[in-house]
């Protein structure tokens, strides 16, 4: 330890001796690193490809691929960022032929790219007001709260004609969460509504709930 300290003295009496400084990039260029799941761009990317693949379209009641449901999109996000939920799932209701199309890698089974907390009726992300805020002043969606039937309303994420544009370029470059996206549409109808959703996070997933311990 003592023979480091002293390399290490040496070294830097050298700098000054000779009035050498180490070279570092200027700091206008330099470049902080950002988590993943700290970058909005990187939700809103996720999440057009989910609300494109999972969404629905009713001409009479919306203008574009609609998720209804605030429940029903957070746990389909869910299953995305943490597909080995989205294969237990499968199992669930008896859909093992789809869980070789997930290619869910062994890395992805301890833990999750981008994590949710236990809330009230199952998974959340305490950024989603960001995230959404975000992606309507972009263009990309309308949040809103309408009728998805003659008369039933529920929190809606619909995309916007520039949404599904980049939501279809997106599909092309991510084969893999599209797969998986549509596996989601194999373990639930398109018109699942919120109750359907909660109701089986309930039964099966218990412990996502905030309060709940134990499956």
């Amino acid at each position: 330890m003592t023979e480091e300290r002293n390399s290490l003295k040496e070294f830097f009496n050298y700098l000054r001796h000779h009035d050498l400084k180490m070279e570092t990039v200027p700091l206008k260029e330099q470049k902080d690193y950002q988590h993943p799941d700290d970058d909005v761009d990187f939700h809103a990317y996720r999440i057009l490809l989910l609300i494109f693949i999972c969404g629905i379209l009713k001409p009479t009641f919306f203008d574009n691929f609609t998720i209804y449901g605030r429940g029903k999109f957070s746990f389909y996000d869910f299953l995305i960022r943490y597909p080995f939920y989205l294969e237990k799932a499968l199992r669930i209701k008896n859909k093992e032929d789809k869980i070789k199309d997930l290619e869910i890698k062994h890395y992805e089974t301890e833990e999750a790219f981008s994590p949710m907390i236990r809330y009230i009726r199952g998974p959340w992300d305490h950024k989603y007001p960001d995230i959404l805020n975000y992606m309507v002043s972009k263009n990309l969606i309308t949040v809103h709260y309408s009728y998805f039937n003659k008369s039933q309303k529920a929190f809606c994420i619909t995309l916007t004609d520039l949404g599904l544009e980049t939501a279809q370029k997106i599909q092309t470059e991510e084969p893999i969460w599209t797969k998986r996206m549509e596996a989601i549409n194999a373990i639930f109808r398109k018109d699942a509504q919120n109750q359907t959703i909660e109701m089986f996070v309930r039964e099966h997933f218990s412990t996502l709930i905030l309060g709940n311990a134990g499956e």
